[in-house]
């Protein structure tokens, strides 16, 4: 989403809008007519072979262990990606390098980017450049891949080599907001990007329950595509928030009981409307008492005067 407030061509304030099938930052004025598009960005990612292990660096901006691949944005005057990727290398780690081959491309949502991956054959003596802080070498079979970005890289390069990957570094894994664990198999958050389906798929959801409107604050058009694509099984229960159903609440009910022993997870837009339902099939469905289920809700938020009443009305 744009920082921007006011349009960079007439200077009125910015507005969502429709356009392309989805809302974007926007000017009002017709005759102005300037739309913030937002496309991603296209960054370059090296998986960086040194005598025979593969370099891994700290970012100075990162916490203590985090470490990731050498990456940078495609410069325009980039004659191709492959030079980008050479050119980063040597910026961030002072070696020269090779392409050993070229692995995928990886969409990263969260920084709106798109990744180029490509394995580099690198010599020399490694001298970090100002944005990197420290680095380590493991052995490609060692790395543990995280799911996100860049680690999808990894990943695929370790199956190409034979590799068995290790599981995924979840300690990288970038939950949707307002995440909030029932127990190991039922999961809850506000709306997720693609890229967070992708990683609530490698940590083992098998199901996906929608109960956000298609109008919703950062609802995906095409949610149910991507999340289907993955694997998961997919079902969409629209719920007003102003006007929740008991009606809504027994679809909701039907599908928990066919999806039982699964690994469920559950979102609307800001994870209201799910800890509400939540805590009323605990209570109701699983017999769990009302102020363990409560503290899960309130954990969330506290009910407003709609959905109160609704609980209420539920609970007779």
């Amino acid at each position: 989403m744009s920082r921007f407030k006011y349009c960079p061509q007439c200077a009125k304030p910015l507005e969502l809008a429709n356009h392309g099938e989805m809302q974007r930052i926007a000017c009002p004025d017709r005759v102005c007519g300037y739309v913030h598009w937002d496309n991603p960005v296209p960054v370059v990612a090296a998986i960086v072979e040194h005598e025979g292990q593969i370099i891994l660096a700290r970012n100075a901006a990162w916490p203590p262990k985090m470490f990731a691949l050498i990456t940078g944005f495609l410069e325009k005057n980039d004659p191709h990606p492959e030079s980008g990727v050479l050119r980063e290398v040597e910026e961030e780690l002072g070696l020269k390098g090779r392409i050993g081959e070229f692995i995928g491309f990886y969409p990263f949502e969260r920084m709106n980017q798109v990744i180029i991956a490509y394995h580099v054959i690198a010599e020399g003596t490694v001298n970090l450049g100002e944005e990197l802080i420290e680095w380590k070498k493991l052995p490609l079979e060692q790395i543990k891949p995280w799911p996100a970005g860049t680690g999808y890289a990894v990943r695929d390069l370790q199956i190409r080599r034979g590799f068995t990957p290790p599981s995924f570094d979840l300690n990288m894994l970038r939950k949707p907001r307002n995440w909030h664990e029932i127990g190991e198999k039922l999961l809850t958050a506000g709306q997720p990007s693609a890229e967070e389906f992708k990683s609530l798929r490698a940590i083992g959801s098998e199901v996906v329950i929608n109960l956000s409107l298609p109008t919703s604050d950062h609802a995906l058009a095409d949610e149910d595509d991507i999340v289907r694509a993955l694997g998961l099984r997919y079902h969409h229960i629209p719920v007003v928030f102003e006007a929740p159903t008991l009606d809504d609440f027994d679809r909701f009910c039907a599908v928990m009981q066919d999806e039982d022993g699964h690994t469920v997870f559950i979102h609307c837009a800001a994870n209201k409307r799910v800890s509400v339902f939540v805590y009323l099939w605990r209570v109701l469905k699983k017999g769990v008492p009302r102020e363990v289920a409560e503290r899960d809700l309130h954990a969330v938020w506290k009910p407003d005067a709609v959905w109160s009443a609704f609980i209420a009305a539920a609970l007779i």
